[in-house]
């Protein structure tokens, strides 16, 4: 089989990225190419020149366009994707299938009616429905199109779409690597924006008086609100700290010292790379029952589900009160659990994970997802 697996040229995909679809991108497809021979895969990224990726790599440029300030201040980055998509589906004889791995995947959709070949588009962004719906809907008799989703949450927004699979994302089981005690210090990580809840967390510490260490990843566009909502509640307390733009590999010690990850999402979480990276150490998870998070964490068993009010009930989970109340609470009930239950809770974690959650797994649902759809693209042709 000879795949194009097309990334986005905004960021280099390496190892060391920080962009949540681009960790996805680097981590899946190093563990395709540990398949190559014996899965008979011949694979091509398409990506910026200087990635660092185990399979050859097809570039417009050796930089991306995001280290190319000229190109973000005429807003011109959008153009740069289409050019190594254009690169990409001009190579059309020398591929069996396309794999997109750019945001929602819509911007390769205008390519799909002069390409002979299946386009298999994986969701990373949850694309407002309004707008998906009508967009989506002009290409919805091209029969070489198919969708993979990372959960169900994704695939009931839009259940229109041509699904061909749902298949989790998947972590480094390897580097993220179990730790059976954990600490006493409560954890949370992520961009430092609104949607991520860095402000909530520290709130949660102070009211249940336990500490908290945050890693936060700096976005300029939230430069203000950081200092407004997090910056300013530190100086307030000394229950919190926080250390900026540490590489997200380097937090494996973190994760697996902590008691809990505590994540209060206020956005509807596609998938979360964060909480599987958490659950691979063996620490349990809080967060708000937001998007895909009740697919990820299993509610008293890895962690703990919070419905966000009183009139946004997501479900009948072991906590009942909802919002921060509930938040603490859950939080307490993992400090007051026995050890011996806690690390029951731990192992549970690291389960999880084991069984739905590896890069391992992930690369092996795709090559069959890729087998299965070369074929039936094949017989309806």
């Amino acid at each position: 089989m000879r795949i194009a697996f097309v990334c986005s040229n905004f960021f280099s995909i390496r190892r060391d990225t920080k962009k949540g679809t681009d960790i996805i991108a680097h981590t899946l497809l190093t563990s395709l190419a540990k398949r190559q021979k014996e899965k008979g895969l011949q694979i091509t990224a398409f990506a910026s020149g200087d990635s660092d990726l185990p399979v050859k790599i097809e570039s417009i440029a050796q930089e991306p366009t995001g280290a190319d300030a000229s190109v973000a201040h005429a807003g011109k980055q959008m153009i740069f994707e289409l050019a190594l998509l254009s690169k990409a589906f001009s190579q059309k004889s020398s591929f069996d299938l396309y794999h997109i791995n750019i945001g929602d995947g819509d911007i390769a959709l205008p390519f799909s009616p002069f390409v002979e070949k299946p386009i298999l588009i994986t969701q990373y962004h949850p694309t407002p429905v309004s707008y998906a719906e009508t967009y989506f809907s002009l290409y919805q008799k091209n029969r070489n199109v198919f969708f993979a989703s990372p959960t169900a949450w994704q695939r009931k927004r839009l259940p229109s779409l041509p699904y061909a699979a749902t298949i989790p994302h998947g972590v480094d089981a390897g580097h993220f690597a179990f730790h059976p005690q954990g600490g006493i210090t409560m954890m949370w990580a992520g961009r430092a924006v609104p949607d991520k809840g860095a402000d909530t967390a520290i709130e949660v510490a102070k009211r249940i008086r336990q500490n908290i260490r945050l890693f936060g990843t700096s976005k300029a566009e939230h430069a203000q609100w950081f200092e407004t909502e997090v910056a300013d509640r530190l100086k307030r307390t000394k229950r919190a700290d926080i250390v900026l733009n540490k590489d997200r590999l380097d937090l494996v010690p973190d994760y697996q010292n902590s008691k809990l990850f505590l994540f209060p999402i206020r956005w509807e979480e596609p998938f979360g790379l964060v909480f599987i990276e958490a659950l691979s150490c063996g620490t349990p998870v809080v967060t708000y029952a937001r998007g895909s998070a009740p697919e990820i964490i299993e509610d008293g068993k890895t962690g703990f589900l919070v419905n966000p009010s009183d009139d946004d009930i997501r479900g009948d989970w072991v906590v009942k009160k909802t919002g921060i109340d509930g938040l603490c609470e859950a939080t307490q009930k993992v400090y007051a659990m026995p050890d011996d239950e806690y690390r029951v809770m731990r192992r549970n974690c690291r389960k999880r994970v084991e069984q739905y959650f590896t890069a391992e797994r992930t690369a092996d649902e795709y090559i069959q997802l890729y087998e299965k759809i070369i074929s039936t693209y094949e017989t309806k042709k």
